[in-house]
């Protein structure tokens, strides 16, 4: 048996960063028994994985506008 280790970034893991962004908003606990008691995103993170669909990160950023 071989076994390989790779490190993914977070922002590389798409499912595990929804996770850990869901958590850091929610201070309980959260526990999901089965397939169909998880969130509707997560669900579609999952299936695109299957899919083999890209995955775009868009960053949005704020723009000031400076006014005289």
């Amino acid at each position: 048996m071989s076994v390989r280790v790779q490190h993914s970034l977070r922002e590389g893991n798409t499912l595990a960063n929804y996770f850990a962004n869901l958590i850091f908003d929610f201070t309980g606990t959260m526990e999901y028994k089965n397939f169909q008691k998880v969130p509707i995103k997560s669900k579609k993170i999952i299936n695109h994985d299957k899919l083999s669909l890209a995955n775009m990160r868009i960053r949005h950023s704020i723009s000031t506008r400076f006014t005289s």
